[in-house]
């Protein structure tokens, strides 16, 4: 048997509602300039300019508000025509046109409509996306058979038939619905006996907006009865007390627009501030954020849009308790005579703080009372915020338990930050799971450097060592770290990679000093860590640790990225002490045009040289790279060097440090201790010996 949540899990995940979801999330740019146009008009009424240009400014937003049902149905066509495999663009504006056709038959119950058609617009794609596919694979509907004419022109002309077809469909669908009684007319009845028990009536009237605007039907057109009635009860307080009597209905209006429906619709106000106060997502701190100028005037289309809250049913319950709980308190406060009846009406979009002084007859409890129901709808809204935001990483952020560090592949990133649905269906989402799968294998292992030794060709002394990154995985086997670099890469964890082998190979540096030894290492650094100042700001600070011990190796392709972030991070790695080598040097990119554009201090011969010395051009080649590093005075480390006759090719008359298995493979700390101390002179040794 599955739990309620399991449920509830395995609907937010269904695909009609990812799709929606998705869907939804493509109408953002035009609700952000309609509600941009919303608060242009209320700021131009406050300004007092002419009322022309604020009945301007509101028609443009009440003009593009009209064009959302389209846009909806189009944008959740267009994710559903992906699933079902039919042309996508013919597909997304076939449910447009499906709109435009429910609205002209919607057209003689204007109530209805102004209720029901947002509703429609989602749901007509959900139903005719299906049946236009399978009329779509149905062979008697194709106009323009396989191989005559190119595929997009062949698809568009093949939806012709079933695009028809549908709409038919649709019409009598949409006919059909108008026939149900109380339907077209979307009647609630309620009358001004009803607010005598404002403590049934209030939470009822509060739940129903939120599960109406749940399901995408317009809460307040559906409710406008309702909102009539309880603005009647505004109108008799405010001839009650001027007749000199105490107002009579505390359940009124203005109360909801002040007190219940802060934000809008769920309280949402108090929603955002869950967001900020208690999500470190950085996509919903900025939905957040991006919502607050249009929620102040209780309009929350970004949040119903763009979180979304129509049809998740991850937020449906502090959606729904919000608004009731603030139901509740701000009657229980009325009718404890701590504010007055609300006495004066006031429009939905009347900006918040404001809103609940007036309503509170000048009283500045009734502001101390709404910022409380703002905060009490944050604590309402906060869990099921934290579980949102727990759930969207669970299924894909893996931890590195060696590196500390983690690995995140949010599945339902796209909220804010999504490329092209296309691009990420079917082949890309295999790819993505066996992604995650792999980087979820590698959490599993354990890294540790190993230090592979540079002996100098003059006098045969270890100089110094690079620090290699190792993992033996599990069951104590050793992993290519050719593979899982790359799959660390891919992933787009090799910074927090760089940090970690940086700190690894100062903590040697120290265990070395207190040993009584020292030797220059280098670490391996990513391009993307020198270029990015917060990354940059975390390597200084520890390598600076090492007081000039640690140096950095990039390879000569990373000189072409931003020229002036290396030059300061090159600026910055001198500072303290550091020297930049370039790794792999004379493969990949040329770095010969950008090494007089930045301080380098040695390259490091890429062994393709050293096996090349074999032919009488691989080593006239070997021999301009030896003489072109000794012209620009650059310390000079050949790599990769294995047998005498290779050590024997090289000739130059600056010093060559040579590193590769002729020598040494990589060894642990400790080993390097013992190989360096031998190649040292014995006068030298002994002295080293001693200092121990």
């Amino acid at each position: 048997m599955r739990y309620p949540k399991d449920r509830l899990a395995a609907l937010a995940s269904a695909s009609a509602l990812r799709a929606i979801r998705e869907g939804l999330l493509w109408t953002m740019p035009c609700l952000l300039v309609s509600a941009l146009f919303l608060v242009l008009s209320v700021v131009a009424g406050q300004l007092g300019l002419s009322s022309t240009v604020v009945q301007e400014l509101a028609a443009v937003h009440t003009r593009l508000n009209s064009v959302m049902p389209m846009l909806v149905s189009t944008s959740v066509g267009y994710m559903l025509s992906i699933r079902h495999r039919v042309p996508n663009l013919p597909a997304a504006f076939l449910c447009l046109s499906y709109v435009v056709i429910a609205e002209g038959l919607l057209a003689p119950y204007p109530h209805a409509a102004a209720t029901l058609i947002l509703s429609i617009s989602i749901l007509l794609p959900l139903g005719s996306l299906p049946l236009l596919a399978w009329l779509h694979r149905r062979r008697w509907t194709r106009l323009a058979p396989d191989g005559l004419i190119g595929e997009n022109v062949r698809g568009t002309l093949n939806m012709v038939i079933p695009g028809l077809l549908t709409a038919g469909a649709v019409a009598l669908a949409v006919s059909a619905l108008m026939r149900i009684p109380g339907v077209a007319q979307f009647d609630i009845p309620l009358d001004l006996a009803s607010l005598d028990s404002p403590f049934t009536t209030g939470p009822m009237t509060a739940a129903l907006n939120s599960i109406f605007w749940f399901f995408g039907i317009h809460g307040y057109h559906a409710m406008a009865p309702v909102i009539d009635v309880l603005d009647q009860a505004t109108a008799l307080n405010a001839a009650s007390i001027a007749a000199g009597h105490e107002g009579m209905y505390a359940l009124n209006g203005s109360l909801l627009g002040a007190f219940v429906f802060i934000g809008g619709a769920g309280a949402t106000l108090s929603l955002v501030a869950a967001i900020l106060v208690f999500s470190r997502s950085e996509s919903l701190r900025l939905l957040a954020l991006a919502s607050i100028p249009v929620s102040l005037l209780n309009v929350n289309e970004i949040l119903l849009f763009g979180l979304p809250l129509i049809l998740n049913p991850r937020l449906l319950i502090p959606f729904v308790l919000a608004p009731v709980c603030n139901t509740l308190v701000a009657l229980a406060v009325v009718q404890l005579g701590w504010i007055p009846p609300a006495s004066v009406t006031l429009p939905l979009t009347s900006p918040v703080l404001l809103n609940a002084y007036l309503s509170a007859g000048g009283h500045l409890g009734g502001v101390v009372l709404q910022v409380v129901l703002i905060a009490l709808g944050a604590c309402i809204y906060a869990p099921f915020v934290v579980a949102l935001e727990r759930q969207r990483k669970a299924d894909a952020t893996v931890y590195f338990k060696s590196l500390d560090t983690t690995f995140p592949r949010l599945q339902e990133e796209s909220l804010l930050f999504a490329h092209d649905p296309v691009v990420s269906t079917y082949t890309n989402r295999a790819r993505r799971s066996a992604e995650i799968s792999r980087i979820r294998t590698i959490s599993e292992y354990d890294f540790y450097l190993e230090y592979q030794p540079q002996v100098s060709l003059r006098n045969g002394r270890c100089t110094g060592c690079e620090a290699l990154l190792r993992a033996t995985g599990p069951e104590g086997t050793q992993q290519a770290p050719l593979e899982f670099l790359r799959w660390l890469a891919q992933a787009d964890l090799m910074r927090e990679v760089d940090l970690w082998v940086a700190k690894q190979a100062v903590l040697q540096c120290h265990a070395w000093r207190e040993a009584g030894f020292t030797l220059p290492l280098t670490v391996n650094v990513t391009s993307g860590t020198l270029t990015s100042e917060s990354y940059l700001d975390k390597l200084v600070k520890v390598l600076e640790q090492a007081q000039g011990q640690v140096s950095v190796e990039l390879t000569e392709d990373a000189l072409v990225e931003d020229a002036q972030a290396l030059h300061t991070a090159f600026d910055r790695l001198h500072g303290i002490g550091c020297k930049v080598y370039i790794d792999d040097f004379g493969t990949g990119y040329s770095a010969l045009s950008y090494l007089h554009q930045f301080e380098i201090d040695a390259v490091k011969i890429d062994r393709s040289f050293v096996l090349a010395q074999s032919s009488a051009r691989g080593a006239q080649v070997m021999g301009g790279l030896l003489r072109f590093c000794e012209a620009l005075d650059l310390q000079i480390i050949v790599e990769g060097v294995e047998t005498q006759e290779q050590l024997a090719a090289l000739e130059s008359s600056a010093e060559i440090i040579v590193q590769g298995w002729f020598y040494s493979k990589a060894l642990s700390g400790e080993h390097l201790v013992d190989f360096a101390r031998r190649r040292m002179p014995a006068a030298a040794r002994s002295d080293n010996a001693a200092a121990i």
